[in-house]
């Protein structure tokens, strides 16, 4: 058996792992983009709704900041998620 064919066997499944990890980390990542940004329109729309009194308040106290916190968060976690995810189907530990 040649040293490249030998080579080939031993890295292609491996390869087809990291493919098939990085294909599901993509169609995961692009899903809750589009979740996250339908609820942050959502927010934006429903705290629009409000008096501009309470909206002037809202923002006077912080909520913007909150809001984009709170955001960064839940879309740090799903990264640090998906990251696991990945590596589990690798098969890294």
């Amino acid at each position: 058996m040649p040293l490249a064919t030998w080579l080939l066997a031993l890295v292609s499944p491996l390869i087809s792992r990291i493919l098939i990890a990085l294909g599901f980390s993509v169609v995961s990542i692009v899903g809750m983009d589009l979740v996250i940004g339908q609820l942050k329109d959502m927010v934006k729309s429903n705290i629009n709704a409000l008096p501009s009194d309470l909206i002037n308040l809202f923002l006077f106290a912080g909520g913007g900041v909150a809001l984009g916190i709170i955001f960064g968060a839940i879309a740090t976690k799903l990264l640090i998620w998906q990251i696991q995810n990945a590596v589990k189907i690798i098969g890294a530990n």
